[in-house]
């Protein structure tokens, strides 16, 4: 009996284990917003933390992704041409519509704008 309690605290013990883990290994937890989440996940990898074009995976297939913080892109871009790339891409970057509704990209462009834009 005593063995059979040992075991059923040892496995308590790792599944709790196993559900802090979890809690810390989900990149979701580590920002304020949805939207910062979705920046992370879809956008930084080539656009950067920063949003100035040098991402790792940018880098890595040297791609040459446009710098978010150019005055530049928002003088030359208005937010329907952005839209349009976010939602079917453009030369290097992929369309997002799959992954993003038109809400979400709508959202998605508001948050580079006010995070971003000089």
């Amino acid at each position: 009996m005593k063995h059979l309690l040992i075991i059923i605290v040892m496995i308590f013990v790792w599944i709790n284990g196993f559900i802090w883990l979890c809690k810390q290994i989900d990149p979701r937890t580590k920002y304020q917003a949805d939207v910062e989440y979705k920046y992370a996940r879809y956008c930084a990898g080539c656009h950067g933390n920063s949003g100035e074009g040098n991402g790792r995976i940018g880098r890595f297939k040297k791609l040459d992704p446009a710098d978010l913080t150019d005055s530049d892109l928002w003088i030359t871009h208005d937010d329907t041409q952005l839209l349009k790339s976010i939602s079917g891409g453009k030369n290097d970057m992929p369309a997002f519509h799959y992954y993003l509704n038109p809400k979400e990209q709508q959202e998605l462009l508001g948050y580079i704008k006010k995070t971003f834009r000089p």
